[in-house]
Parts: structure tokens; C-alpha cells; sequence
């Protein structure tokens, strides 16, 4: 009786573990966690490509291409943007701020965040 039991609990808990949408390093890319983000991430773009203009550098990201990339941390309110994915590679963070994400600086804490962060959405990052 205690091994068929026993039997019962491992057999649903795998069963349950492969419900999951994120796999093993809590990354996902899941159509139901992009439509969850879809606006912010477009806003995350549109905020970026204002940026790329007041710096005056002629580019314009576009989502859903092979030039750009997106990382959303789940669980610590942070999108990270990256583009131009070639060797320098450049990138963007933001941060939830109310509503809305507001771009910030890479710093320590920021660093810290990004480490502890347990799920990912990811877009177009090579991770499938």
C-alpha cells in the first residue's frame, strides 16, 4: 500500500512539473507569457527608440526581428532590451515605475536583480 502510494505522489509530481511553461532555468517563451507582456515590451521599445533619438544615433528598434531581443524579469519588474547584436552588442534596462517602465543605468543593485531573478520571458534571444 505505502509503495503504490508513494508511486501515486512521484507519478503527479512529474506530471505536474511538465504542466510547466518554464523549463528548468525558469526561462520561457510561452505565447501565453507574451501576450501577458506584449504592452509593456512594445512600450519598453517605443521608450527606447525616444532615447536612441534625443542621443541623436539613427536607429529604430522594431520588435519581433532578428536585431532585437528581449529579456523580461518576471519577478523583479525589469525589461531588458537588446539590439544590435553583433560582437559590441548594445542593450537597455528598465525598470517598472507605476504604470510604466522607466530606463535605468546598470548598477550593482540592478546587477543584484537580474541575478535573482527565477523567471524569464525571452524574445528573440537565442534561447528557444
Amino acid at each position: 500500500m505505502k509503495s503504490k502510494l508513494l508511486f501515486l505522489l512521484l507519478f503527479s509530481i512529474v506530471c505536474l512539473a511538465g504542466c510547466s511553461n518554464y523549463d528548468q532555468d525558469g526561462n520561457t517563451t510561452s505565447e501565453e507569457a507574451k501576450q501577458k507582456y506584449d504592452a509593456a515590451i512594445n512600450q519598453v521599445i517605443k521608450s527606447e527608440n525616444q532615447y536612441l533619438k534625443q542621443q541623436q544615433i539613427n536607429q529604430q528598434l522594431k520588435r519581433n526581428t532578428d536585431e532585437t531581443g528581449v529579456i523580461v524579469y518576471e519577478d523583479q519588474d525589469l525589461i531588458e532590451i537588446y539590439y544590435d547584436q553583433s560582437s559590441e552588442g548594445q542593450k537597455a534596462i528598465y525598470q517598472k515605475k507605476g504604470s510604466t517602465y522607466a530606463r535605468k543605468t546598470y548598477s550593482k543593485q540592478i546587477s543584484r536583480k537580474i541575478d535573482a531573478s527565477e523567471k524569464k520571458y525571452l524574445e528573440n534571444i537565442g534561447i528557444k
